[in-house]
C-alpha cells in the first residue's frame, strides 16, 4: 500500500488485476491494472519498490521475482489517462528474486530482505561488483540453532536514499533497527527487553500465539512510520486490538504517536495532507475495507 501523487496504490494477489488506484478523496476506485501473465503489461508475482525515492518520483517500480523482470509505471501520465498504460520493463537481476521488500538504493545498489537463508537481517546487493552485504545481526539474543532466521526476523524494510538509511521493523521481536546502505547497525531501538518470541513444537518457527509487533512500515522523505501492536494475531484479525502508528526521524528519534481507531493491517501516510490511509480485513464477507483518518 502507497501513495503516488494523489493515488492510493494497492497490490492484490486474490484478484484478476494485481493493481488498484484509488483516490485520496473519494476513495472511489480509478482504475485497475495488471493481469496474471508473461506479456509487456503483465506480471507472475510483483512487489513494489519500497524505497521513498519512488514515491518522490512518482514512479511506481515493479520488481517481478518469477520473471526477474523490473517494470515501471509512472503514475502521473496514468492519472492523466487511465486508459493509456505503457509499462516500461527490462531483466532485473537474479539476486533479487528470493527477497521480500526490495529498496532500490541507488543505480547499482539494492536491499531486501532474503528468504532463502539469510545471513543477516537485510541484504544489500551490490550490482555492479556482483556480491552481497549483510546487515549486522544484533538482536539482544542468542538465535537458536533449529530456528529459522527469516521467520524470527519477519518483517518489513523501508530505505531513504536520501539519508543512506534503512529502517528495519520486526513482526515478532519488539524493536526496530536502523542500518546504514552498507549494513551497518545504526541505532536499535527496543520497546521491551529483546527476547526470542514462542516457538512452535519443532522449534523454527514463531508459534500463532506469538506476540505480534510491527505489521507495517511507511516511510516519507522526512520520516518513517510503523504499524505496532502488541497483540497475538487472532486479537488483530477479530478487530479486538487496535494498533498505534509511531512515527519516527531517520535519526530514529521518535516524533509521534497515533492512536488508530481500526484493526487495519497496512497503511500509508499523506504528510501534507495529515492523512492515515489502512486497510482493514473483512474475514466474514471476504474482503478489504479501505479507511482515511486524520492526525
Amino acid at each position: 500500500m502507497a501513495l503516488y501523487d494523489s493515488a492510493i496504490v494497492l497490490v492484490n494477489y486474490c484478484g484478476r488485476k494485481f493493481f488498484s488506484l484509488f483516490e485520496t478523496g473519494s476513495l472511489k476506485p480509478i482504475c485497475s491494472f495488471g493481469t496474471k501473465g508473461k506479456g509487456p503489461n503483465e506480471f507472475q508475482m510483483p512487489q513494489r519498490d519500497r524505497s521513498t525515492g519512488s514515491a518522490e518520483d512518482s514512479v511506481l517500480r515493479i520488481y517481478d521475482a518469477h520473471l526477474v523482470f523490473t517494470k515501471e509505471i509512472h503514475v502521473r501520465s496514468l492519472l492523466r489517462d487511465t486508459a493509456v498504460l505503457n509499462i516500461q520493463g527490462e531483466h532485473t537481476y537474479k539476486a533479487l528474486r528470493y527477497n521480500k521488500d526490495i529498496n532500490r538504493l541507488n543505480d547499482t545498489l539494492y536491499a531486501g530482505i532474503l528468504a532463502d537463508a539469510p545471513l543477516g537481517p537485510v541484504a544489500i546487493y551490490d550490482t555492479k561488483n556482483d556480491q552481497t552485504l549483510w546487515g549486522e545481526y544484533d538482536l539482544g539474543f542468542a538465535m537458536p540453532v533449529k530456528a529459522n532466521p527469516y521467520g524470527i526476523c519477519y518483517g518489513f524494510l523501508c530505505a531513504n536514499p536520501g539519508k543512506g538509511i534503512m529502517a528495519r521493523a520486526y513482526k515478532y521481536l519488539d524493536m526496530i533497527q536502523l542500518f546504514s546502505q552498507e549494513g551497518r547497525l545504526v541505532k536499535s531501538i527496543c520497546f521491551s527487553e529483546p527476547q526470542l518470541p514462542i516457538l512452535n513444537t519443532q522449534g523454527n518457527w514463531p508459534e500463532s500465539s506469538a506476540v505480534n509487533y510491527a505489521l507495517g512500515l511507511f516511510g516519507t522523505p522526512d520520516r518513517f512510520f510503523v504499524l505496532r501492536y502488541t497483540n497475538p494475531y487472532g486479537e488483530i484479525k477479530n478487530s479486538t486490538a487496535t494498533p498505534t502508528i509511531l512515527a519516527f526521524d531517520w535519526d530514529g528519534r521518535l516524533t509521534a504517536a497515533y492512536d488508530c481507531p481500526r484493526s487495519i493491517t497496512q497503511f500509508c501516510v499523506d504528510e501534507t495532507g495529515k492523512k492515515i490511509y489502512g486497510l482493514l480485513d473483512m474475514p466474514d464477507i471476504e474482503h478489504t475495507q479501505l479507511y482515511r483518518f486524520s492526525y
